[in-house]
């Protein structure tokens, strides 16, 4: 089975209001951010082995992580300088394995979606990122912060990857292939007060 690895150990810097309250942690629904993703890579039953991939920019939700789900999830420590590094320690850790790597601000993230992407993926790609309309995401409220031109058309990351660990080789980079898939679970992707809001608002509205 696949390892599910959570990315929650980002600055948030765009969306903390103090230093005190961390990105993963922030309530939607009466449940953290983390606990939305959580809950829909459990109920997905799809990972043998789910890892929370924290920093010190996030001791706090490291803390979190070990009290509300014991024997549940691992938490392994990077330093916190970039996502792109962060996820290179984490493959390195896990290899070789099939990772799915997704981010801790998809509070709208479900099993279904979940089983979903990995019904569709292609197994024998290396590394498959999902991706939604640029337009798309823009028309429920998201700002676009990374961008990708496949053809004609522009696409947003959601923040999600299926990586093959043991492909990764030092100095050489994978080849990234899409699947793209337009649905607010995955384009709800929490970075200011403002998605914060859109994101509350269609989770109470479901």
């Amino acid at each position: 089975m696949m390892i599910a690895a959570i990315m929650c150990g980002g600055k948030g810097s765009r969306i903390r209001q103090s230093p005190n309250i961390e990105k993963p942690l922030l309530k939607i629904k009466d449940k953290t951010m983390i606990e939305h993703v959580l809950h829909a890579l459990l109920a997905s039953k799809k990972f043998g082995r789910i890892v929370g991939v924290s920093s010190p920019n996030t001791p706090k939700t490291s803390t979190f992580l070990g009290y509300c789900s014991p024997g549940i999830i691992d938490v392994i420590e990077t330093e916190g300088i970039s996502y792109s590094k962060d996820l290179s320690v984490v493959l390195r850790n896990l290899k070789p394995a099939m990772v799915f790597v997704v981010s801790s601000d998809l509070p709208l993230l479900n099993p279904k979606i979940v089983q979903r992407i990995i019904f569709n993926r292609l197994p024998e790609l290396p590394c498959i990122s999902v991706v939604s309309e640029k337009q798309y995401v823009q028309s429920i409220g998201i700002t676009p912060s990374l961008v990708v031109t496949i053809g004609a058309k522009e696409y947003c990351h959601s923040g999600i990857n299926i990586i093959d660990s043991s492909k990764i080789n030092e100095g050489h980079e994978l080849e990234e292939y899409y699947m793209i898939m337009n649905e607010r679970e995955i384009a709800v992707n929490v970075n200011t007060r403002q998605e914060l809001g859109v994101a509350k608002r269609l989770l109470y509205s479901s």
